[in-house]
């Protein structure tokens, strides 16, 4: 059996991965517009193997929702957008305020929060907001990535064969 790597990922199929130094705490990560469509719900539907009555049929807000899960992925498009980020996702905290319904358009926004070293491993902190049209927050997350597996201290040479940020969809 062989040894793990001791090398960090220095690029990507997207180029040069973002240093932990690079990172700004308070950064704005922008923002964008999700339309969650009924493609949307029956992809995470059948990603999560769940078929709810509610999010295929009538639910107690009227017509069909969203499964809450569907909201995970925005938060990682919006650190990708602006940080070239790979690693393990530590920490995952989300508030849902509001269901979320086919044909809404909900405005995606955050920001860095924070940046630490833990264990010699380097990790980022940063807080999405969803709005929707009427400008309610409709959920809150906050993520923590663990940039890498490796420790900070190994050289960083190695070129990834990830493919690199993914398609802006669930």
């Amino acid at each position: 059996m062989s040894k793990p790597s001791k090398i960090r990922m220095a690029e990507d199929a997207t180029g040069r991965r973002t240093l932990y130094e690079e990172i700004e705490v308070g950064k704005d990560l922008g923002s964008f517009e999700w339309e969650v469509t009924d493609a949307d719900i029956e992809r995470q539907c059948m990603l999560d193997e769940h078929w709810h009555e509610w999010f295929i049929s009538d639910s107690p807000w009227g017509g069909p929702i969203a499964p809450p899960q569907i909201q995970s992925r925005p938060p990682r498009w919006l650190l990708g957008r602006t940080y070239n980020v790979r690693g393990v996702s530590y920490k995952h905290d989300f508030e849902y305020l509001k269901a979320i319904k086919p044909g809404q358009t909900l405005t995606i926004s955050g920001k860095i929060s924070e940046k630490y070293i833990k264990r010699n491993r380097e990790f980022v902190r940063w807080d999405t907001y969803a709005h929707d049209e009427e400008g309610d927050l409709v959920f809150f997350a906050s993520r923590v990535q663990c940039m890498d597996v490796i420790e900070r201290d190994a050289p960083r040479e190695g070129v990834g064969i990830d493919g690199g940020p993914k398609p802006e969809r669930v």
